[in-house]
């Protein structure tokens, strides 16, 4: 049993409870056995829970998992997604002598977020098995995180009790915690133009395909500044050789650290598109989704503070990070919870050289358990 002065965890146990989870196929959409098994544990540590019924609006095979264990206090949210990316399916667990842990090379190792499940079902083991007081525990695993928060976001909020969340879902060190997360559009521009025969008529035809080239070349793409981004990735148009296209559909996404700034970024791309496109007679409509609404954590925000606290007393230096990425916190932020998107026990994270190692898995249990006490 792995101990420090101010929280003790069970690694040989927390580790088989990893690996058992690294077991279960939990792709997006497809979380219902993991779900099982999450809500097997809740029963066994006799901790109250439901299901929402969120499935029927994301398509996922399971639900969101809403628990709570009581204590004394303010509560405390602490969340995790039960999905990973692919490839997925047939994970397995391959425990180095030295600790480190990875896949056998054909499979993400599922670490994110599946470090965080087992870190919070091991503190959760912790607290009901230890006389200690401590402050009530709210809890969320999600679905579909990976989807663009798909989960979180069809999770009826106003059913948190908890002021402050605590999301272990960042890919960097024990210790490190996100000072910002974007805004994040997705967008579908579908151009069309005029049909005809590219051999004996092209003068007839409209080329959509021409069209959105040359919008393309005037939308600045990649690194627009130091906080945003923009991408085009998806280009389709055509039905053949010898015909002038008529349709052809372009998708991308855009990032930006300042919202507003996201906004005018789709502003001025739906305005290259249509302009561009109706220089040549052919029509574009720009259809988009807002996943993600960003965030900045100032060193006020309650939930940095605990968290810090925490870091402190274990002696594990404190790292702050903007990332580019998204999480469940932006959901939560965005409905004016304090929360913390965390630095979890995972490495080279939606790869097939995914690791992680039992000293921060040990980690992730021990912070966990020390915000309960904070």
């Amino acid at each position: 049993m792995a101990q420090t002065k101010d929280h003790r965890i069970n690694t040989e146990r927390l580790l088989s409870l990893f690996t058992e989870l690294v077991s279960i196929d939990s792709p997006s959409f497809s979380e219902r056995q993991m779900a099982d098994r999450i809500e097997k544990e809740l029963d066994d540590l006799s901790i109250n829970w439901t299901e929402d019924e969120s499935g029927k609006v994301t398509g996922s095979t399971a639900g969101n998992i809403h628990g709570f264990l009581p204590g004394v206090g303010e509560s405390v949210l602490f969340c995790a997604h039960m999905d990973t990316v692919q490839p997925g399916i047939g994970k397995k667990a391959v425990v180095d002598p030295d600790g480190t842990i990875h896949s056998d090379g054909t499979t993400v190792l599922g670490a994110d977020d599946l470090a965080a499940v087992a870190g919070i079902l091991e503190c959760l083991r912790e607290l009901t098995e230890s006389d200690t007081p401590h402050r009530p525990v709210e809890l969320l695993f999600t679905t579909a995180e990976e989807a663009y928060t798909a989960g979180a976001s069809a999770f009826d909020l106003s059913k948190i009790r908890s002021r402050e969340a605590f999301c272990f879902d960042l890919s960097d060190a024990i210790g490190s915690y996100s000072t910002q997360e974007p805004t994040l559009i997705s967008y579908k521009v579908r151009i069309r133009g005029k049909a005809a025969h590219a051999g004996f008529e092209p003068e007839k035809g409209i080329s959509s395909i021409l069209a959105a080239a040359n919008a393309i070349a005037k939308i600045r793409q990649g690194r627009v500044n130091d906080h945003s981004t923009l991408n085009i990735g998806l280009i389709q148009g055509g039905s053949g050789t010898n015909v002038v296209p008529e349709e052809t559909v372009v998708e991308g996404e855009l990032r930006s650290a300042v919202h507003e700034e996201a906004l005018e970024l789709l502003a001025n791309l739906t305005r290259t598109f249509e302009d561009e496109v109706k220089a040549i007679g052919a029509t574009a409509e720009v259809t988009h989704t807002v996943h993600l609404t960003a965030y900045q954590v100032g060193a006020d925000d309650p939930a940095l503070i605990h968290y810090q606290k925490v870091l402190d007393s274990l002696g594990i230096e404190k790292r702050s990070k903007a990332t580019f990425g998204g999480s469940d916190v932006n959901v939560f932020r965005r409905h004016g919870l304090s929360a913390i998107c965390a630095g979890n026990a995972m490495h080279a994270a939606h790869t097939t050289k995914e690791y992680t190692n039992t000293k921060e898995l040990e980690d992730v249990a021990g912070i966990l358990y020390g915000l309960a006490h904070c």
